[in-house]
């Protein structure tokens, strides 16, 4: 283009074909800008950077102008006319994906009176996102990691990948289970039945707390997660302490939830998720002003009908959402959620395995009454001030109010291949989930050397509540697998689901955080920081003694990056992070001892690499040492112990985005070496811990059919390697490998995009465990349709 300028982001070049799916790719594309006052030609190419858009312009416009600069979150339009502000300059958004700059006519001039008017915009296509499938699903940005504030993917000193809500709805995930399954960082997690929560596994240790919109949860008991409402998932591997407060020693899964977009949407979704679960979904945003500066958006879910192996399933879900610049330094939203779920004849836990191979998993193996019921209100809010260029004050806050209730079947197995029943009932108990915090960002220099300081406190606390003595146990005969599902509902008692309401369970964490963003030159910087953490823990009646537990450590975070060249980024980092020691419940003989607390360690060097704009690799080593923590296993009762070193050597690599314009790859691996070490039982010295798998190996793919425009092929391998189900390592859980195929065709009718999605999950029909309790999804078929309106 002879006489023009074109900007590129570094990660976002949007193919032809994408026009054609514009529509429903309409999303928030919210980023956080620091861009100062002075020559707008700089500003522009530290906009096109930050954004990952390309612009296009004649030098001469910009020549000799000036912006006021931009500062604090703001989608990629919005952010682009408050940048543009009082220079008489239009955007143009190109069909294609980019923006191009004009001069306004002189006989429509906004900026006459001299005042920051925004400048006119012409809309040729929907907003801009990140992590489209026309992207390669390459997320450029993080929203943000503990108190660090929303920055570049690539220049995060911690291994990471995110799962945008693109890859979500076009593998027709039902559950967060499925995105886990095909994600190189993590094992394929159980959703547990009375709770709904993904227990995931990173780097060999469980993650099962979660965090919404960067509030991480004291407890994950209560805190149903439905695809409808998430716009990304942000993978965290590693010790996440120093972040987000005790705990999440693998990891943490940060859920951002969606919000209001640019323009109009209007989307509706008809599909099956396998059996007879056939739903409806309808996504709706927009704008209330013309100016764009008030938002809202509404996700709508029903689904019903029986899951692949006959488990009846219903579930409703309501996610509204609202937003403002209620100034224009001002930002400040609303979220809420309501999820009512229910499911029949949920699948045995197996207690104790003897012999793995030859269970069935395509079979139901539970009554009916095996149920549960949950009901979840979630409301979060959230507030950003940028009153200058110099502060910035970031606040928000979670609540959310469950009502859950179980019957669950626990199987033992005999040596005569036959299981002993242990059938529990919970009646409808009560979860409360707290969390917030509230960060102050200050931007100075010192000499030649940049720094954005945080100062910040974060509280998250769980409170669980139940009627009289809880759930009921009762004990049945040997039976055969097959036997369970005709299982008869035992009497419960008369004194069940009565009594008096109780909270025997208290958790908060509460932290106290510092840290410096520190930038020497173009080439080295560095992240330092220190969180005074408190973990507190109150436990009666059933649960303990009535003692409150607190402790409190500090934990530090030190990284260093380099930049040898352009698109490499390079890291060391250390970590720490503070857990609360166990306090043992009734089942096992040493009732009531606490543990003392646990500080593990994190070492880890990483690289990142733009392969080309839309291909990210990244690579990890790591050490991280955790106390070892077990149940002995001993008969009739056993002893709950701490002994030992948990001790994990491995490396990660991930590689997600297009390696050419028609294919697609979210692929890699993690290979570890684990044990436990300084175990003062020599019997443990040595072993692998329980349920951490060493060796993973995950590929996703898709390929766009050049001579058929429109259609894609989709397909997956996953391999998961052996583990242990115990901690004498006499229970070997078997290694596998999974398979899906897909295929999705996005086309226009009556001038509305249109797209329809199946996808074959488990092709194989592979029969294998997620893990030492629970069974793996059997051969599952689904599909949707997708129309704008």
């Amino acid at each position: 283009m002879p006489g023009f300028l074109v900007l590129s982001g570094t990660s976002f070049i949007q193919p032809v074909q994408a026009q054609d799916n514009a529509a429903a790719s309409a999303e928030t594309d919210t980023r956080m800008f620091d861009i100062p006052a002075g020559p707008l030609d700089s500003a522009l190419d530290r906009f096109a950077r930050t954004a990952g858009v390309n612009l296009t312009y004649d030098p001469a416009l910009i020549s000799n102008r000036v912006t006021r600069g931009l500062s604090g979150r703001h989608d990629v339009s919005a952010g682009l006319m408050l940048l543009l502000a009082g220079n008489n300059i239009e955007v143009i958004r190109q069909p294609g994906g980019g923006y191009t700059l004009h001069k306004i006519p002189a006989t429509r001039n906004p900026a006459a009176d001299g005042k920051a008017v925004l400048p006119t915009m012409t809309v040729k296509a929907d907003s801009l996102k990140q992590g489209t499938a026309e992207e390669g699903y390459l997320v450029s940005n993080v929203s943000g990691i503990g108190l660090w504030d929303e920055r570049s993917l690539r220049d995060t000193p911690y291994s990471m990948s995110v799962v945008p809500s693109d890859l979500i709805e076009n593998i027709n995930a039902q559950n967060m289970g499925q995105i886990f399954k095909m994600n190189p960082l993590t094992q394929e997690p159980p959703i547990q039945n009375f709770t709904g929560v993904p227990m995931v596994v990173m780097r060999g240790f469980y993650s099962s707390n979660p965090v919404y919109d960067g509030i991480p949860l004291a407890l994950g008991n209560g805190s149903a997660v439905s695809v409808i409402e998430i716009d990304r998932v942000e993978i965290l591997s590693g010790t996440s302490g120093f972040l987000y407060g005790g705990g999440r020693v693998g990891g943490a899964i940060n859920y951002v939830t969606k919000s209001p977009t640019s323009v109009p949407l209007r989307r509706l979704t008809f599909g099956n998720y396998g059996g007879t679960q056939f739903y409806g979904h309808a996504d709706i945003s927009g704008k209330f002003d013309d100016r764009g500066r008030f938002g809202y958006r509404a996700n709508l879910l029903y689904q019903g009908g029986d899951t692949a192996i006959g488990e009846p399933v219903k579930q409703k879900v309501a996610n509204i959402v609202l937003d403002g610049h209620l100034t224009d330094t001002l930002y400040a939203d609303v979220k809420y959620t309501y999820n009512d779920y229910s499911k029949e004849a949920t699948q045995p836990t197996f207690n104790s395995v003897i012999e793995r191979t030859g269970v069935d998993t395509s079979k139901r193996y539970s009554p009916k009454w095996a149920s549960n019921d949950l009901e979840s209100h979630k409301a979060y809010t959230s507030l950003r001030w940028d009153p200058s260029k110099y502060f910035t004050l970031r606040s928000a806050f979670f609540y959310q109010h469950t009502n859950m209730r179980t019957n669950q079947i626990y199987l033992n197995e005999q040596a005569n291949r036959t299981f002993i029943p242990r059938m529990l009932n919970a009646p409808w108990e009560k979860h409360e989930n707290y969390g917030g915090y509230i960060y102050l960002d200050t931007r100075f220099s010192t000499f030649a050397v940049d720094h954005k300081l945080t100062l910040g406190y974060s509280s998250t606390y769980y409170e669980y509540f139940l009627r009289g003595n809880g759930f009921v146990l009762r004990s049945g005969t040997s039976l055969s697998l097959n036997e369970v599902k005709n299982l008869s509902e035992p009497d419960w008692g008369a004194s069940f689901g009565k009594g008096t309401v109780s909270s025997p369970w208290i958790d908060q964490y509460n932290n106290v955080l510092i840290g410096d963003d520190i930038t020497f030159n173009d080439q080295w910087s560095a992240m330092i920081g220190f969180n005074y953490a408190t973990t507190m823990n109150k436990a009666s009646g059933f649960y303990g003694d009535g003692i409150k537990y607190e402790k409190s450590a500090l934990t530090p975070s030190v990284s260093v990056l380099y930049k040898p060249i352009k698109d490499v980024t390079t890291y060391v980092s250390y970590m720490e992070a503070l857990e609360r020691g166990t306090r043992v419940g009734n089942t096992y003989t040493n009732f009531g001892e606490v543990f003392p607390p646990l500080v593990s360690k994190q070492y880890e060097v990483g690289l990142k690499y733009d392969v080309n704009p839309n291909l990210l690799l990244s690579t990890a080593l790591f050490r991280i040492e955790k106390a070892n923590q077990f149940s002995n296993q001993a008969m009739p009762i056993p002893t709950y112990v701490q002994d030992g070193l948990q001790v994990h050597n491995g490396v990660e690599l991930i590689l997600t985005g297009k390696v050419t314009d028609n294919l697609t790859i979210m692929g890699g691996g993690t290979l570890m070496d684990i044990s436990v070490e300084k175990a003062d039982d020599p019997a443990l010295e040595g072993k692998k811990p329980v349920n951490a798998a060493s060796r993973m190996g995950k590929i996703y793919a898709e390929y766009a059919l050049p001579w058929i425009p429109g259609l894609s092929l989709t397909g997956g391998i996953y391999y998961t390697g052996e583990r242990y189900g115990n901690a004498a390592n006499t229970d070997k859980i078997p290694s596998y490998t999974l398979y899906d195929i897909g295929a999705r065709y996005t086309t226009r009718v009556l001038n509305k995009a249109l797209t329809v999605r199946l996808n074959v999950i488990n092709l194989t029909g592979k029969n294998y465990w997620q893990d030492a309790n629970y069974l793996g999804v059997p051969r599952t078929v689904a599909f949707s349709v997708s129309t704008m309106f």
